[in-house]
């Protein structure tokens, strides 16, 4: 078999599991995500030394071409195209096909029309949402925000590709886009970045948009998807779509609200703070994304089929398997974390570029934060098992009280209290934990016969487990530090790090054993299946 043959077959190659779906993302998220690391050392390398003020406004920039994208495409993917497509795909392809084509153009010419609209007006909707930033950095925040909208319009394309391939349950190609989109971006950090500056990243980031886009239009192509230039709003496909994709814009819009007043109130901050809390926030969401949002997109296609079989007993075992399977990885990783946050941050960012008060501040931030990384496993989980119902109100409301309740508390810990940024990261956590309750007690009135005593009792199981596993990691620190290794240079800190988790994880996998949790099996058996597929001649 050629490499051109074997690419293909394993571009093309079905998940018909949810957890075997989730390892496919997991490992390409993963690869995606020390991408993203390495981007983000190379970038604040480059800049945060000379040029913070850009660097804070480079990360800034992102906020409104992003606030049009998710409220456009994330709102009707996630909430509302998959489990419409899935459910019309296994009836009639063409009117299925119909439908996607309809709302692409839609979406299309929307995006167009507000994305010229925000390039018109985008410097005065800077200066309201970054009223911190100097005049300069005002103009500069239009000028690449203007750049990125550009990226916008590759991805919105491509994401619905994502979701027809996901749909067909492929997930190989779109979790490598990711992958693509980074590695453009590092390219751009080293080859234009020295000639245009920070608008070199920035045009780096639409290159890797358009690649994003362009390795899905083959595999969509072999999976016989046809595209029609065709605008179809009777199709009661269509309208079901955009009657679902209400709510959820409504309850995206609220995060986006959320992730700009974050914005406004960093801004208010000392030079540095967004970017230093953006590094932070994106470390957070790093094992959230691994194991919460790849979980979630796996299970979306599959729970829609269920509801739309009206298999609900198999509903409920599905989602109740899936959330103790995200929380046997999220909970040791966030106590992992926990203990090893500034070795986590030194070895990652720490540079001469990246100075030792950065460092400690980073980690601080990262402590703060760390709840969010079980709270959005669960949350990814529980929101696209509403949307399998056909249910987009209740994460709609929830997102609204937890909205307030952020708002207040980052209005008081930045105006009443000395805590500075820290106090922007206790206010995403409460603002995630207050999420994560809200969803588990609405979804556990609506979902009748849910066994969720068991769920509990493997929780607890599992906090035990992690707890245990922080503190014989966190023993194994302070001796290592103490007595064998000098950690004042970059080697004995990585070795420090690597010999502290491995021998945590050899505590978890002991205490999982001997506690008799159910998941290890299912995680041993998917890995040996794994290994199998990419290894299979």
């Amino acid at each position: 078999m050629t490499v051109r043959e074997r690419i293909r077959l394993i571009s093309q190659k079905k998940q018909n599991t949810i957890l075997s779906a989730s390892l496919v993302l997991a490992v390409a998220f993963g690869v995606s995500s020390i991408l993203g690391l390495l981007r983000n050392r190379f970038l604040y390398a480059e800049f945060f030394s000379c040029c913070v003020a850009d660097l804070d406004v480079y990360n800034a920039a992102f906020r409104i071409p992003d606030l049009i994208f998710k409220l456009l495409v994330t709102g009707v993917l996630s909430a509302s195209f998959i489990p419409v497509f899935s459910s019309y795909l296994h009836k009639n392809k063409k009117t299925a096909d119909e439908i996607a084509s309809t709302v692409i153009n839609l979406l299309l010419i929307t995006f167009t029309i507000i994305s010229i609209i925000a390039f018109i007006f985008i410097k005065p909707i800077s200066g309201l949402i970054a009223a911190g930033f100097s005049p300069d950095q005002i103009s500069l925040m239009a000028n690449l925000s203007r750049i990125l909208l550009i990226a916008q319009i590759f991805f919105l394309v491509s994401n619905f590709l994502s979701a027809i391939l996901q749909v067909n349950q492929i997930f190989i190609v779109p979790a490598i886009t990711p992958i693509v989109y980074n590695i453009f971006i590092i390219i751009s950090i080293f080859t234009l970045a020295p000639i245009f500056g920070i608008y070199g990243v920035a045009i780096g980031a639409v290159v890797g948009a358009f690649f994003h886009l362009a390795i899905q239009i083959p595999v969509v192509h072999r999976q016989g998807f046809v595209y029609y230039p065709i605008i179809k709003t009777k199709l009661s496909g269509v309208r079901e779509i955009f009657r679902l994709m209400i709510p959820r814009i409504f309850s995206l819009g609220l995060g986006e609200i959320e992730s700009t007043i974050t914005l406004f109130f960093a801004s208010t901050l000392a030079s540095g703070s967004i970017s230093l809390f953006n590094l932070a926030l994106q470390f957070m969401y790093l094992p959230s994304r691994i194991f919460g949002t790849t979980v979630g997109q796996a299970s979306l296609p599959l729970l829609s089929k269920n509801i739309a079989r009206n298999e609900l007993s198999i509903f409920r075992n599905t989602v109740s398997k899936i959330i103790n399977q995200s929380l046997f990885i999220a909970l040791p990783v966030s106590a992992l974390i926990l203990v090893e946050r500034v070795s986590i941050v030194r070895i990652l960012y720490g540079s001469q570029e990246f100075p030792w008060s950065a460092t400690i501040l980073t980690s601080r931030i990262l402590a703060f934060l760390i709840p969010g990384i079980v709270c959005q496993a669960i949350i990814q989980i529980l929101v696209r098992s509403f949307y399998a119902l056909h249910n987009t109100k209740i994460p709609f409301i929830v997102s609204a009280v937890s909205l307030i309740i952020n708002i207040a508390t980052s209005f008081y810990f930045v105006n009443f209290t000395h805590f500075g940024v820290i106090g922007l990261a206790i206010s995403a956590s409460i603002g995630n934990l207050v999420q994560l309750f809200g969803l588990l007690i609405m979804f556990i009135k609506i979902v009748d016969g849910f066994n969720w005593s068991n769920t509990f009792s493997k929780f607890y199981k599992m906090l035990i487990s992690s707890v245990l596993m922080g503190v014989v990691s966190w023993l194994s620190i302070k001796f290592l530090d103490l007595f064998i290794l000098d950690t004042t240079h970059f080697i004995p800190v990585l070795t420090l790090m690597v010999i502290s988790s491995v021998i945590g994880l050899i505590t978890y996998v002991f205490a999982v054993n001997f506690l008799k949790i159910d998941e290890v099996k299912d995680y041993q058996k998917y890995y040996l299946k794994f290994k199998d597929f990419i290894f299979h001649k």
